[in-house]
């Protein structure tokens, strides 16, 4: 969002990235009730709010303000720095990979971003939901693309 702003004024995808993050916390907020304590909970959501808010304040000042208020700030917005993205967190450890048989979709693994191409290719053929495509006919060749597609050519 920073590089919409600030070099290309693509204040549209801007907003979505707002959008994208404010959908991310509603989808965090219902996949959390089981799996993060409540307190950690609980301070993860004031994070991202307060971040969204940051994001916000130069498209609507003023309702941005009123709401930072309302979380309980004495300074407003914009005396905050502006968010930073840790690159840490940004970093993806698993992939969702597409398991093709024929080219048609039967699966998905979800697979560290470093496993190696046989591993993929064994949690493939052995996956549950692609047995059954391949139990009457022969695997003629398997293709891996790494940390996105596994698409596996049979022969009658």
């Amino acid at each position: 969002m920073t590089d919409d702003l600030e070099h290309d004024f693509h204040f549209n995808t801007a907003i979505s990235a707002v959008m994208e993050l404010v959908n991310a916390l509603y989808a965090f907020d219902t996949a959390s009730l089981d799996g993060v304590p409540g307190g950690e909970r609980a301070r993860l959501l004031r994070e991202a709010v307060e971040t969204v808010l940051k994001l916000l304040g130069p498209f609507c000042p003023h309702v941005s303000e009123e709401l930072w208020a309302q979380l309980g700030h004495r300074e407003g917005v914009f005396a905050q720095g502006w968010p930073v993205a840790d690159p840490e967190a940004l970093r993806t450890r698993e992939v969702t990979v597409v398991v093709q048989v024929d080219g048609k979709v039967r699966g998905r693994l979800v697979v560290d971003v470093d496993a190696a191409e046989e591993r993929v290719r064994q949690l493939a053929l052995g996956d549950e939901k692609v047995r059954p495509w391949l139990a009457a006919r022969r695997v003629a060749k398997v293709v891996v693309v790494p940390n996105r597609l596994v698409n596996i050519v049979t022969r009658t």
